[in-house]
């Protein structure tokens, strides 16, 4: 009897075409940029090899849809393109296909769409969740989670930027150490009337962050006065509003740390614009260090939170779970970088960050 024949691999097409294996998937995949002849000769060789064929029957006979889903509370916030870059990358050299899916922050809206994955046979999502761990419904959420990452055919679902259960893998920054590494910072500055714009407390970075803030100021014996924490939404505007409503309250401030940079950026423009000086007057901290970090006058002082690494990190506990790896539950705990410039300290060499 006549063996049946090998099917046809990406490796094949890419000897066909003459090309690497990384050309072809970056070609299928859309994972990075292929010039036209070299696109047209790999087009041309999964034509004539009928690979597009070959790996739908493949699909077929695995079960198995070679597409993983990134779902995220936004895809206009500036933190998550390098996140979602690295993920794409991981994704492409293991011959997968990435969908991104926006949820506007709302609940309902990203369990309809992880119901519409499921529905749609993904293998995998990378799931940055809006769900709030302190509302009794949450327990409800969460466990229609567990029933979708558990079953007989699992969608496996892997948790990026916070661990929403103890039970899902999860790839997270240590927020609690980072907002900490931060008010230290200021505090070994001599600052001692430090203000903080927190991060949505609906969202479990912000819950981390702000507890850390307090952590800082309780373990250095510096007094908490609530009047300087409020609390802003990611945006710069609000970073603005927050800053004004600090300033209206009378207190004195001489140190602000931000939950995000874009609340940190708001925040500096609304002190410019009143004449408040920079470092010398109040000092300001921001977090995750996104790009415009480096490109505003003062250059910003923020905790690098290593998006890329997430991304990877995310991929490979994915493709572990794929490959039926039942071991106990992951979680990756990454830590934040300070990176200091002219908003806390006037005499910082600072250089703009062109890779963007």
């Amino acid at each position: 009897m006549r063996a049946a024949a090998k099917p046809t691999g990406i490796k094949d097409v890419a000897q066909y075409a003459g090309v690497s294996i990384a050309t072809v998937s970056n070609v299928l995949n859309g994972t990075r940029p292929v010039s036209p002849a070299l696109t047209k000769r790999v087009l041309e060789a999964v034509k004539a090899l009928q690979y597009e064929t070959n790996l739908a029957g493949r699909q077929l006979k695995t079960g198995k849809s070679q597409q993983v889903a990134v779902v995220l509370p936004t895809v206009t916030s500036i933190f998550f393109p390098n996140l979602i870059k690295s993920i794409q990358l991981a994704a492409g050299k293991a011959d997968y296909t990435v969908s991104i899916f926006a949820t506007k922050g709302d609940i309902a809206q990203e369990r309809r769409c992880i119901n519409l994955l499921r529905m749609r046979n993904y293998d995998g999502v990378m799931l940055s969740s809006c769900a709030d761990i302190d509302l009794p419904e949450t327990e409800e959420y969460l466990e229609f989670l567990h029933s979708i990452n558990f079953s007989p055919n699992p969608m496996h679902i892997i948790c990026l930027e916070a661990a929403i259960s103890p039970k899902l893998d999860a790839v997270v920054v240590n927020d609690f150490d980072g907002i900490m590494k931060a008010t230290n910072y200021l505090i070994q500055q001599g600052r001692r009337h430090i203000a903080h714009i927190a991060a949505p407390t609906q969202y479990m970075m912000g819950k981390n962050r702000r507890r850390g803030f307090l952590t800082s100021l309780m373990l250095n014996n510096i007094p908490v006065d609530e009047n300087l924490i409020t609390e802003g939404c990611y945006t710069c505007q609000s970073g603005y509003d927050a800053m004004e409503r600090l300033v209206r309250t009378g207190h004195r401030i001489d140190a602000v740390v931000a939950g995000n940079d874009q609340m940190a950026i708001g925040a500096i423009n609304y002190l410019k614009q009143h004449q408040i000086r920079i470092p010398e007057d109040i000092a300001v901290v921001g977090f995750n260090d996104n790009t415009p970090a480096t490109l505003i006058t003062p250059s910003l002082t923020s905790i690098r939170v290593p998006k890329s690494e997430m991304g990877a990190w995310a991929f490979d506990l994915f493709l572990r779970r794929i490959n039926n790896d039942d071991s106990a539950r992951m979680m990756i705990s990454l830590e934040g970088e300070l990176i200091i410039r002219n908003s806390t300290d006037p005499s910082a060499k600072t250089e703009w960050d062109m890779d963007w």
